[in-house]
């Protein structure tokens, strides 16, 4: 898939937080912030060539310009600019061309091949939503991986105690390298990795923990799906949203007849954690 990166400039950067709200409408699949500008990614297929910011510019001048990325040069790109992710001793994520990194110094280690721009950790809702596996107790539980990208979430919760897992992405070429990923850390045998959304889920299927790190839209439609998936006690981890987003959030998974337990900010992004209470 092509994509067409945004460049936004805003001659106020108190007005960041404003673009991020501005682009909920529009078809942004991730949004990354380089000094006081946000690139912002949208499927190339989706692109009407037309941008507005009507909140930030109402505190700012606001400027962009675009460039298409073509699909077969994301690995270049990310070669070139993926740098080592680590959360404190406990984690790192590298790229094999890196070197000298001392790996026998993490508890975790997971090597990518970073085919893709999204789902490498670097973003800040992958990264609060691997903070939330970290502090987890997961031995023995089982657990879905929503959106599930590179599928590094569902690879680090098996790491960390879970004993099965299934990735869900609806990207075929994201699901393919997420495949390539479980079978480098040979958790073939645990995690399965499914093309599609929400409908690839059984029927009575259910899970202990859920991580759903997508889009605001999907959250919220989705919500009560993630409820039924999700067994009583369960907690289900939802990230990808901004944080003027949060109270919808939360008032529809309280509608789903999910509890609200804990909410994590990284720059603008959310964490937002909720469980299923046992009758």
């Amino acid at each position: 898939m092509d994509y067409i990166e945004l460049r936004i400039t805003a001659s106020d950067p108190a007005a960041l937080e404003l673009l991020y709200v501005d682009l909920e409408s529009m078809p942004v699949e991730a949004v990354e912030q380089d000094g006081n500008d946000l690139l912002a990614y949208i499927p190339a297929g989706e692109w009407t060539g037309e941008a507005a910011f009507p909140l930030a510019s109402s505190l700012a001048e606001i400027r962009w310009t675009e460039r298409r990325i073509a699909h077969q040069n994301w690995n270049a790109v990310w070669e070139s600019s993926f740098d080592p992710l680590s959360v404190g001793s406990e984690l790192i994520i590298y790229a094999p061309f890196h070197q000298d990194i001392n790996l026998d110094a993490y508890r975790y280690r997971i090597e990518m091949v970073p085919k893709m721009a999204f789902g490498t950790g670097h973003h800040p809702t992958t990264y609060l939503m691997l903070e939330r596996v970290l502090e987890a107790e997961l031995n023995g539980k089982k657990v879905l991986d929503m959106g599930c990208g590179t599928a590094v979430l569902a690879i680090l919760a098996l790491m960390h105690g879970a004993s099965q897992g299934v990735g869900i992405e609806i990207e075929a070429y994201a699901a393919d390298n997420a495949r390539e990923l479980v079978e480098r850390h040979q958790l073939g045998d645990r995690l399965e990795i499914r093309t599609g959304d929400a409908n690839r889920l059984g029927s009575d299927e259910t899970f202990d923990v859920i991580y759903a790190n997508i889009h605001r839209n999907v959250l919220l439609a989705d919500m009560p799906r993630y409820a039924a998936a999700l067994n009583p006690g369960g907690t289900l981890h939802l990230s990808g949203f901004y944080r003027a987003d949060a109270p919808a959030i939360r008032a529809a998974a309280e509608a789903a007849g999910l509890a609200p337990r804990a909410q994590h900010e990284r720059e603008a992004w959310v964490a937002l954690t909720v469980e299923k209470t046992v009758e």
